[in-house]
């Protein structure tokens, strides 16, 4: 006798980079699937090859595990829209695929009973490494998904998702700016683009192999802030602001973890 499937998926009808089609273990389980029409129903279960297009949440109710894959921007409205269609949500996990969102996002459906959740692929590791939010059912019941394929995990228990996320925003986009910031000094220093790039790799990689191998215990000294940023302010005042402004952030963070790195001989204007 065939097994009854464990999951149900509310689509936005878009699978263009969704991590869903990458869930190895989801064509065994996957049952009823609703989007905003049942046209678009349909088109994901014909990609997924698995699955069935439905145009209620009635059968959701019959599943254990509800995967949401809608863009963030719509995660509210499906999470009202799923609070309303009287499911009972106790011994039920609702499962976020967001790497920005965390399990706040599905307050509604928790408040109900449900054991909320998010999974995403970490960038950077080819759909290799998920990260999975949750309790421990709703980890067991996601990881069954993720089989298969050399997946591994790193699981964490809500509500500690935006932690992480800070992280990969301090190694992304706080990461870049310092690296602009680093590439109009040398501009301004009239260096040639192709020295400048090489020398930006070649700091960035001590940088890196210092933390790596000392941690928070490295000291690091800024030496003549202060004449860098009055040149700057002649220049490129933006520049001069970020870095008076990251000087002073950075050695005050150092000093909050434990690890005081010393502001150099000069201090900044």
């Amino acid at each position: 006798m065939k097994k009854r499937p464990s999951v149900a998926l509310l689509s936005a009808g878009k699978l263009t980079d969704s991590p869903v089609t990458r869930f190895w273990g989801l064509a065994d389980q996957l049952g009823p699937v609703k989007a905003p029409s049942l046209r678009l129903a349909s088109r994901v279960v014909n990609t997924l090859r698995a699955g069935y297009a439905v145009e209620t949440f009635e059968p959701f109710a019959d599943c254990r595990l509800i995967l949401l894959d809608v863009p963030d921007s719509s995660v509210p409205a499906a999470a009202a829209e799923l609070s309303r269609s009287g499911i009972a949500w106790h011994n039920k996990a609702v499962v976020l695929c967001s790497t920005w969102l965390d399990v706040s996002a599905l307050q509604p459906l928790a408040a109900l009973g449900a054991a909320a959740g998010s999974v995403a692929p970490l960038p950077g590791f080819d759909n290799r490494l998920y990260l999975i939010e949750g309790n421990t059912r709703l980890v067991h019941e996601t990881r069954r998904l993720l089989k298969g394929r050399g997946a591994r995990f790193l699981t964490i228990e809500p509500p500690l998702k935006p932690f992480f996320l800070g992280a990969l925003n301090c190694a992304g986009p706080l990461f870049y700016s310092l690296l602009v910031a680093a590439s109009e000094c040398l501009r301004q220093a009239a260096i040639p683009q192709a020295a400048g790039k090489a020398i930006l790799e070649k700091q960035l990689a001590k940088t890196l192999r210092t933390y790596l191998v000392a941690g928070r215990n490295a000291s690091w000294e800024m030496r003549g802030l202060g004449p860098q940023v009055q040149a700057l302010e002649m220049v490129q005042p933006a520049a001069a602001d970020y870095l008076r402004g990251m000087a002073k952030l950075s050695t005050h963070l150092l000093a909050k973890t434990g690890r005081a790195a010393a502001a150099g001989s000069s201090s900044t204007p």
